[in-house]
C-alpha cells in the first residue's frame, strides 16, 4: 500500500516545504523505506532531466518575419504620390453613387406620394379587440354571409 506522504516529496524534494513540514517528512523518511525508495527515484529522474542537452535551435521565426518586412517594403510605393490614374475609376463610381442617391432623394421628397387605395387584405393585421374573433369582420367568410 502507498504511503500517504507521498504527494509530499516532490515539494521535498523542490525545498516548497514550510521548515515544520520539512522536518516532519524527514523525519517519516527515516522510518519508511518506500518514500526514501520513492524519493531517490525522484532525484534520479531529475539528475536524468538535467544532463539531456539542450535542443538545439533551428528555426528562428523572429528573424524570418523581419527579413519579410523588409522585403514588403522595399517593394511598397509610396502611400501618396500625386494624382495617380489608378484610383479614378472608382472615384467617378463614388460620385455617381452620390450624386443619383441625391437626385433620387429630392425626387422623393419634393413630390407628392403616390395614392394608394387602401387594400382590404391588410386590415386582417389589425389588432383584434378582446373576445374578437376577426379583425376585419367582412374579410371573415362566415360574417360576411349573416350580412
Amino acid at each position: 500500500m502507498p504511503c500517504p506522504r507521498h504527494p509530499m516529496l516532490s515539494a521535498y524534494m523542490d525545498d516548497s516545504l514550510s521548515p515544520r513540514q520539512r522536518r516532519r517528512l524527514a523525519a517519516h523518511l527515516d522510518g519508511c523505506a518506500i518514500c526514501r525508495r520513492h524519493l531517490e527515484a525522484l532525484l534520479a529522474l531529475r539528475q536524468a532531466c538535467r544532463s539531456l542537452p539542450a535542443p538545439a535551435r533551428t528555426f528562428d521565426l523572429s528573424a524570418r518575419v523581419a527579413q519579410r518586412i523588409r522585403q514588403d517594403a522595399a517593394h511598397r510605393r509610396p502611400a501618396f504620390s500625386g494624382l495617380r490614374w489608378s484610383g479614378f475609376p472608382g472615384s467617378l463610381a463614388a460620385a455617381f453613387s452620390l450624386a443619383a442617391g441625391v437626385w433620387l432623394g429630392g425626387l422623393w421628397v419634393a413630390g407628392a406620394p403616390p395614392e394608394t387605395a387602401p387594400v382590404a387584405i391588410a386590415r386582417v393585421f389589425d389588432p383584434v379587440p378582446p373576445g374578437g374573433l376577426c379583425a376585419a369582420p367582412e374579410l371573415c367568410g362566415s360574417l360576411r354571409s349573416m350580412q
